[in-house]
């Protein structure tokens, strides 16, 4: 039983919080406690204020606050717990509390970036029209150097997004991000019939690694339908505490994915939005019409290695000459359990040498929007899994999630002013291997 599964238990956050022997097994794989070595900013110290708040002894404070918001939930302290605290649960529930308090709200105090990051989340992300523009904006102020200029006047200093700028990936050209037909029949004999999760930055940031996830579904057997009604899974809203707006999201999805007949999965290439996906039904529990049909469409999701390793991985032909280090991403490892899959698919490509990782299963600092909310700690993370990333002598890194891929590009390009050789190490999705190991034609074939 997968982490996520087991998580459809319902439990109170207190009944959750009363889980933890207080044992210390998490500590030694937490980034901000490895990082700020303040027992507060450690799962332990957060479950201990958070049940302190739970009892009333502890108020909804400013520096309260300022310990949840600095945890990245990347539950490797889940991973690690004996007990089985189900700490990401908490969290979720306790940003909501927070983001609803009178006290701590980040909207008492929110500065221009965290405006611009809330306008983002619940206004652009939602509405596929609304992202398509904003990232032809991006692209055009790329295209014409303005983000240059205003970096080199102070203008983003001043408004407090300079961190935030560096992070910003190179917008792929308008025919890149096309899109594909909402149906795409299997290559050869038809062996399954899976509906897929289009996603929301990925298809605009990296439609490579879509097309290639369709492209490996399709060489599977797999016919291929990317319901036209989706929307944002509402990963982040929930991670952020917007419990409300994520909801809505999920009741959309439901809508969209629900009245699809005769498919034998819903297929998720980012880690992330699996997790949450997987997840719907405890989210969801407490409502009377969602309940039921969020529980049934949570038990089909199945992230794409998952889906591929269990359907039997039709061989691949054509060598793909790469030294792979596989970085696990913290949602497929500890959220949904899966970490022997794509490391079998990545073993079955001709031509990749798999090599180690060291802590290949620590965060990156992405986290969802945490490298835009906490920009220092997330990059002095992100400093040792780059380090790491030199020392493996690896010429392409592969990981499962859209967030991930963009954190470690970041990485290594800002790595490369002194170390040059890192400039040509590639980081990429599994798929993208896979796919190019079944040859050319990534959607018409």
């Amino acid at each position: 039983m997968t982490p996520a599964m087991d998580r459809a238990e319902t439990k109170s956050r207190y009944d959750i919080a009363r889980d933890c022997v207080h044992c210390g097994l998490c500590l030694p794989v937490c980034p901000t406690y490895l990082h700020l070595g303040n027992e507060a900013d450690s799962p332990r110290g957060r479950i201990y204020l958070m049940r302190a708040h739970e009892e009333g002894r502890q108020a909804v404070t400013p520096a309260f606050a300022e310990h949840l918001d600095l945890c990245l939930v990347c539950r490797a302290c889940e991973t690690a717990c004996p007990s089985g605290v189900r700490f990401g649960v908490m969290m979720e529930e306790f940003r909501a509390l927070l983001r609803d308090s009178a006290t701590s709200s980040p909207e008492k105090s929110a500065s221009f970036a965290g405006t611009v990051g809330r306008w983002l989340l619940l206004h652009v992300l939602p509405s596929r029209g609304r992202l398509h523009r904003f990232v032809q904006m991006l692209r055009f102020v790329q295209a014409t150097r303005m983000d240059k200029l205003a970096q080199r006047s102070g203008l983003l200093r001043l408004l407090g997004l300079d961190a935030q700028a560096a992070l910003a990936p190179r917008v792929p050209a308008t025919k890149e991000r096309r899109g594909w037909p909402a149906m795409l029949p299997a290559v050869g004999k038809r062996r399954a019939r899976v509906l897929f999760l289009r996603g929301c930055v990925a298809p605009e940031f990296l439609p490579e690694v879509q097309t290639s996830s369709i492209a490996a579904l399709r060489h599977n057997g797999c016919e291929v339908v990317t319901p036209p009604e989706q929307t944002c899974c509402g990963a982040l809203h929930f991670h952020l505490g917007y419990r409300p707006q994520g909801l809505r999201l999920l009741e959309r999805n439901l809508a969209a994915f629900s009245p699809r007949a005769d498919f034998d999965a819903v297929i998720v290439n980012a880690a992330g939005c699996g997790s949450t996906l997987k997840e719907y039904g405890q989210v969801a529990h407490e409502i009377p019409n969602l309940a039921a049909p969020a529980q049934e469409f949570a038990a089909s999701v199945r992230d794409i290695s998952e889906f591929l390793d269990t359907l039997g991985l039709v061989g691949p032909e054509h060598p793909v000459r790469a030294r792979v280090a596989y970085d696990e991403p913290c949602h497929l490892l500890h959220g949904q359990g899966v970490s022997a899959a794509p490391k079998r698919i990545l073993a079955a490509i001709p031509g990749v040498e798999i090599v180690t990782l060291a802590e290949a299963d620590r965060c990156c600092g992405s986290a969802g929007v945490y490298n835009l909310a906490h920009p220092e700690l997330a990059r002095a993370i992100l400093q040792e899994k780059i380090r790491h990333i030199a020392a493996s002598g690896a010429d392409t890194v592969a990981t499962g999630n859209a967030g991930c891929i963009l954190q470690i590009r970041s990485g290594l390009q800002q790595a490369a002013r002194t170390e040059p050789h890192l400039e040509h190490v590639r980081v990429v999705h599994p798929m993208q291997l896979l796919a190019a190991a079944y040859g050319p034609g990534p959607i018409d074939a």
